[in-house]
């Protein structure tokens, strides 16, 4: 998650009542280390404010890092069910959906408005203008914010950007992306993707962001 991105979610997060936010289900949440070591200002901005509030967050995923609550597949219906009886009232779902097969971003989408309730609230972030970046698949899912609200039906669009970072082309980052060209043999398959990824030390990132209301009750 890019600086401004999730600077952007947890500012519209916590001016909304957290009586409608929390529990939060946070989908797709990694390791703790992503959080807390490599992009710190995720915890920064969205999840130390909910831990000092003693708010509840919930980290999903589909598989079992360190720092992962609850671990499962959303488009399972046996899961799915578990995730309705824990009564959470938003969702947040960022950077996760590139990193799915296509034919299965309408399920997740849908499951997402499955168990959020009615006036609940859904916090979706994804790559606009990025490189790829699989793990383990990325299908190049780079939605605007019209195409990325479509998937989600009966909600109220609350707040949207397109944000712009960067960060990676700070002299420091420059130089450490620029060494990683003559070092092949640290991460090999990571380096195999470098050639797609060189030409963006060049640009802006930018990320899609929207709040969504849910509409419609529990089904």
């Amino acid at each position: 998650m890019l600086y401004e991105e999730a600077k952007f979610i947890g500012e519209i997060m916590y001016k909304l009542n957290p009586e409608d936010v929390f529990p939060l289900c946070n989908l797709g949440s990694s390791n703790d280390e992503l959080a807390k070591q490599r992009q710190p200002w995720i915890d920064e901005f969205i999840f130390k404010k909910a831990r000092d509030a003693n708010y509840k967050v919930v980290n999903v995923d589909l598989k079992d890092h360190p720092g992962v609550d609850l671990v499962g597949d959303v488009t399972d219906p046996n899961f799915m069910n578990k995730l309705k009886e824990m009564g959470f009232k938003s969702v947040i779902c960022s950077n996760l959906l590139e990193h799915v097969p296509t034919e299965s971003i309408n399920i997740i989408c849908n499951s997402l408005m499955k168990f959020i309730p009615k006036n609940g609230y859904l916090f979706v972030s994804g790559p606009y203008k990025f490189p790829y970046h699989p793990d383990p698949i990325d299908t190049m899912f780079r939605p605007n914010v019209d195409e990325m609200a479509e998937y989600f039906p009966d909600t109220t669009l609350i707040e949207s950007s397109i944000i712009t970072s960067n960060d990676h082309r700070k002299p420091v980052e420059l130089i450490k992306n620029i060494a990683r060209i003559f070092m092949p043999f640290y991460k090999p398959k990571e380096w195999l993707f470098f050639p797609r990824q060189f030409p963006w030390l060049f640009r802006n990132y930018k990320a899609t962001c929207i709040v969504l209301q849910n509409n419609t009750t529990k089904r």
